[in-house]
Parts: structure tokens; C-alpha cells; sequence
């Protein structure tokens, strides 16, 4: 009897361990190991250069160049709260950050309406297309900085001169990268398209949109970036408050951890603006990438 139930017991222990795991265990740990090493492969650079700006700022100790550890304390004290009621974020974040994404968002918006209304409407004549080309060009070869002086002039020190830098370094690239995206459409696709007598509204939403939505996307993500820049450059020189007005009233006033820590948050913010807009993209984007790996398989 008791050789038995050994014997039973070890059957059991046996198929046990040769079972084969929970259902979706082996893919949830297979996606989490995946995600895990991608998060490793891009933060490794960025922890580099939090160590040697650590390092380099402790053996040179300049007043104009804190350590990391004493920004990184300024940021979390000057940007953020243990006070529940206000979102755990401080005053002067509500203030400065809200004023600056503010007159970011509304540039970017205009920039995109614009930009891609120009840019189907470009792509789709090329007579038109060809009429404005070196008027596009021109623009996009000036720097929107070197207009800075100029908005100043018409607009003084308001919101309105931000948001118009804003708009005049974005909508370009939004405008020449829709208007690629409609000209590299496959005629063949245009052709069948014809030919099955489609109307104007099915033919954009189900030709002309997808066929260049990842050259659109992709001016969206580069204007994203640079208006960024332009938000706090414009703040840097013209403005009564905003991020950038932060950065340059702290370093007048020789308060240069504070100025880091501001330096520091506008890296945070463009690092989660990049994040969601990749989320965003890979969301829209996940027909383009299947259709590609189909092609590259056959």
C-alpha cells in the first residue's frame, strides 16, 4: 500500500513538471522580459550621463554647474508637493508649466490644421504643388528664432508672439511631409480607386488618409519637438511667465540649482510628450507595420 501511494505520488510530481505552463504565462513573460530589456536599451545612455554629470560636477565643483543629486532635490521641491489637493504638484507648476503648454499646445494645433489642410491640397495638384515650392522652401530656410525680434515688434511681449514663433518653426514640416505623403501614393492604388468611382469623402478617408498617414505622423512627431524648443526660446527672451521666463529669471538671480531643475523639467516633459506621441503612433501606425512585415516575409 505505501509503495503504491509513492509511486502515485511521484506519477503525480512527474506530470507536474512536465506540464506545460499557465495559459498566456509564457507570453506575458516573454512581453514582459521583451519590454523590460527595450527600457534598457534606451535608458542605459541617459543613466551614463546622469552618472558623469554627477562625477564631472563633484570634481570640477563649479557654482554655475551643480550635481545632479542637488537639481534633481530642486525639481522635485520646486515642482511638486506632498498635497493631495493639489494634485501633489506645486504652485509655481501650475503657473509656469500651465502657461508654457498652454501657448504650446495652441501653436501646435494651429500649425497642424494648417499644415495639413496646405499639405493634401499641395499634394493632390501638383501644378499647385509646383506654383508654391520655392515659397515653401524659403520658408523653411529661415530660422524661426531669427523671426523672434520681428514678433516682438508686432505683437509685444504676449502669449500671441509665442504662439505665432510657435506656428512659423512648426507648420512646415508638418506641410512638406503631408504634402510627400499624398504625392507617394502608389498610383496603381489611385488608378483602382478611379476606376471603382469612388466619391471625394470615401476616396480620403480610405485612399488618401492611410496612404500618407506615416509620412504625416512623422511631420507631427518632428513639429512636436520643435515647438518645444520654440516655446521655451520665445519664453527665454519675451515673456512674464512660463518655463523658459523660470529658467532665465533664476540664472539673473544667480540661482543656478533652481535653474537646473527647470532645465530638467522640460527634459521630463519632452521625454513623456515623445512617449505618448510613440503610443500614439504605434497605435495608428499598426496596419502599416503588418502590412510591411507581410511584404518583407513573401
Amino acid at each position: 500500500m505505501t509503495e503504491t501511494t509513492s509511486t502515485a505520488r511521484a506519477e503525480r510530481g512527474t506530470a507536474s513538471r512536465g506540464r506545460p505552463p499557465l495559459p498566456g504565462l509564457a507570453e506575458a513573460a516573454s512581453a514582459a522580459g521583451t519590454a523590460l530589456g527595450r527600457a534598457i536599451a534606451y535608458s542605459w545612455m541617459v543613466v551614463l550621463l546622469l552618472i558623469a554629470w554627477e562625477v564631472g560636477s563633484r570634481l570640477y565643483q563649479s557654482p554655475y554647474f551643480p550635481t545632479f543629486t542637488e537639481s534633481a532635490g530642486a525639481f522635485f521641491t520646486n515642482w511638486f508637493t506632498t498635497d493631495a489637493s493639489r494634485g501633489f504638484v506645486t504652485e509655481q507648476f501650475t503657473t509656469d508649466l500651465g502657461s508654457s503648454m498652454a501657448r504650446a499646445g495652441q501653436g501646435w494645433l494651429i500649425s497642424v490644421v494648417a499644415g495639413l489642410c496646405a499639405g493634401i491640397a499641395l499634394g493632390v495638384s501638383a501644378r499647385a504643388a509646383a506654383v508654391c515650392n520655392p515659397l515653401i522652401r524659403f520658408g523653411m530656410s529661415i530660422p524661426a528664432t531669427a523671426l523672434l525680434p520681428l514678433a516682438v515688434v508686432f505683437f509685444g511681449v504676449t502669449d500671441e508672439m509665442n504662439v505665432s514663433l510657435i506656428v512659423i518653426g512648426t507648420v512646415f514640416p508638418i506641410l512638406i511631409n503631408t504634402m510627400d505623403g499624398v504625392q507617394g501614393i502608389d498610383r496603381t492604388v489611385i488608378m483602382t480607386a478611379r476606376s471603382m468611382r469612388m466619391g471625394r469623402v470615401r476616396y480620403f478617408c480610405t485612399v488618401l488618409l492611410p496612404g500618407a498617414s506615416p509620412q504625416i505622423i512623422s511631420g507631427l512627431r518632428v513639429s512636436l519637438g520643435i515647438g518645444l524648443i520654440l516655446m521655451v526660446v520665445s519664453e527665454l527672451f519675451a515673456a512674464t511667465n512660463g518655463i523658459g521666463y523660470y529658467i532665465v529669471l533664476a540664472s539673473r538671480q544667480f540661482r543656478y540649482v533652481d535653474m537646473w531643475s527647470g532645465v530638467l523639467l522640460i527634459a521630463v516633459i519632452g521625454l513623456l510628450l515623445n512617449v505618448a506621441f510613440a503610443l500614439v503612433e504605434a497605435r495608428v501606425l499598426r496596419w502599416h507595420r503588418e502590412s510591411r512585415k507581410r511584404a518583407d516575409s513573401a
